[in-house]
């Protein structure tokens, strides 16, 4: 078994909250991306099975996914 790691004092903690900050920051660009592309292509014709193989969505959330996406692009 595996101890428990030392706990980090707040100095220790900070680099590392940082690096998580930005990683997070561009996790949730990409995520949206790729949330747009999957509308734009299903609009583009491309069948959701195709884009269900190509992307980490199953078709349903690519289905549900490109339905949000374009709620967002219709409000002002």
């Amino acid at each position: 078994m595996t101890g428990t790691p030392a706990r980090l004092d707040e100095k220790e903690r900070q680099p590392w909250l940082r690096r998580l900050d930005r990683a997070t920051a561009a996790h949730e660009k990409a995520r949206r991306q790729l949330d747009e592309l999957v509308a734009d292509a299903r609009a583009a014709g491309v069948p959701l099975t195709s884009i269900a193989e190509h992307t980490p969505y199953s078709r349903e959330w690519a289905r549900k996914i490109a339905d949000q996406i374009d709620q967002e692009r219709v409000k002002p």
